[in-house]
């Protein structure tokens, strides 16, 4: 069965269960769940990339990822995603022969009595894995074909995140993000640092803010991007929604004319 009808199978059994607690901002970006409770995001996302004379890049993603919670503020994040193959009209760099990404890492929240949330958190970052058990003839050819290029792409994540929860479910907030790369010789660094504010008013939460990415490579991108989002509380622990992500900025190799991508997801809390 193909990932994405996996998933559709997943996210509708979901939603026949409630035994979520009643009133929690599960759209929070520093949200985790309470001890055996699962949140589940099922998201579909668009991205483009207009590269400057050299024509276009485009991607559809389908994404499923699980925060498992366990202890006190703690939990286990697992992700899987699905780039689609479609010839002609997606960037089908980083597909292989079952188009997954996979990410594995753990989360944990700190907070104070005056309202202050510190939130870490370290993964592990796979794509483009050929094979998990050794070289197929096909897989063979297909190392020749990529002159020699034998490993899939690795990166070790790690993400810092601050807040300070204020009244009427205002939630000012930054995080300072780094990606290691685990392949190249170089060990080059990508960091991202974000400063936005995220409100949850009835059954609406929504918030934006301002991203800033760079990086150590020889190429030295920096990009400065602007983010929107809103989710919609359908009860008490399922929500829709989603987001819209713009370059506003930036100085890259290859030059870009614009970067954008749209994302709509499905959140149960169960």
């Amino acid at each position: 069965m193909k990932l994405h009808k996996i998933l559709a199978v997943f996210a509708c059994g979901s939603l026949f269960v409630s035994n979520a607690q009643a009133n929690e901002d599960f759209a929070s970006p520093l949200y985790v769940p309470s001890d055996l409770e699962t949140l589940s995001t099922t998201s579909v996302a668009y991205e483009r990339t207009n590269l400057d004379g050299a024509g276009a890049k485009e991607d559809f993603i389908l994404r499923e990822t699980a925060l498992v919670g366990f202890g006190q503020e703690t939990a286990v994040m697992a992700s899987i995603g699905n780039r689609f193959n479609l010839e002609g009209v997606t960037n089908e760099d980083y597909n292989n022969g079952h188009n997954f990404d996979y990410e594995l890492g753990l989360v944990k929240n700190w907070r104070t009595n005056d309202g202050f949330i510190l939130q870490t958190g370290a993964s592990y970052y796979t794509y483009n894995p050929r094979s998990w058990y050794g070289r197929s003839a096909q897989a063979k050819e297909k190392i020749r074909e990529d002159k020699g290029n034998t490993r899939w792409y690795k990166e070790a994540r790690a993400e810092v995140k601050a807040a300070y929860e204020m009244e009427d479910g205002l939630l000012p907030y930054a995080s300072l993000g780094v990606d290691a790369n685990l392949d190249d010789a170089d060990r080059d660094f990508y960091y991202n640092a974000f400063a936005g504010v995220h409100k949850l008013e009835n059954n609406f939460a929504y918030g934006g803010g301002l991203r800033y990415e760079f990086e150590t490579s020889a190429d030295r991108n920096r990009t400065l991007s602007a983010e929107v989002n809103a989710d919609y509380y359908v009860s008490d622990n399922v929500s829709v929604g989603g987001l819209i992500d713009y370059r506003m900025a930036g100085d890259e190799e290859p030059k870009l004319d614009s970067r954008y991508s749209a994302e709509a997801r499905l959140k149960i809390l169960f």
